[in-house]
């Protein structure tokens, strides 16, 4: 039966699309709180960048909450290889966590695998950005999505928001 041991997960094939934005879940092992502090947020947001400097994407949207994060990304190579991102997050993420905290054991910090999903279209996008922003509401953070602080809503100028509706309204899915 499914969610009794972590180490049974059914076959899933990976759907790339290049250029296309996907929406992707990471959940921390047994939801246990690993980005629940600044420092630990702080952990998070250097391995990213380093991520980013060596397999480049766009990052779109995100929330980071206690035990997971979402992101709305963009990777940059010829296949849109979202697992290459996800596998070295995972992976540095766990190492620079166990470095900053003294932890020399063994340390699983993720579950094996994560959700994604390539968006279709401009209602799909749409309903993802904002599954996105309210889900620190959603888990009873706080009462309105600007209030949580670790989020690309409070850095998203209406603008922005605007322009990315706009290009996909005519069908080309992009942040420009």
């Amino acid at each position: 039966m499914w969610g009794l041991r972590e180490d049974v997960w059914p076959n899933y094939r990976r759907f790339y699309v290049p250029d296309a934005l996907v929406f992707i879940t990471a959940v921390t092992r047994r939801r246990r709180p690993y980005l629940a502090s600044d420092r630990d947020i702080g952990i998070y947001g250097s391995t990213c960048e380093k991520v980013r400097a060596i397999r480049p994407f766009n990052l779109v949207a995100y929330v980071v909450l206690p035990d997971h994060f979402h992101w709305l990304v963009r990777p940059h190579d010829a296949i849109g290889d979202f697992s290459a991102v996800m596998h070295r997050l995972k992976r540095n993420f766990t190492r620079n966590y166990k470095k900053d905290h003294g932890i020399r054991s063994a340390l699983t910090v993720w579950q094996p695998r994560f959700w994604n999903h390539v968006i279709r279209d401009e209602d799909d996008f749409a309903a993802h950005m904002d599954y996105i922003h309210w889900n620190p509401v959603k888990h009873g953070f706080v009462e309105s999505p600007d209030e949580w602080k670790h989020s690309s809503l409070r850095g998203m100028a209406p603008s922005r928001l605007l322009r990315l509706r706009v290009d996909l309204g005519r069908g080309a899915l992009r942040d420009r």
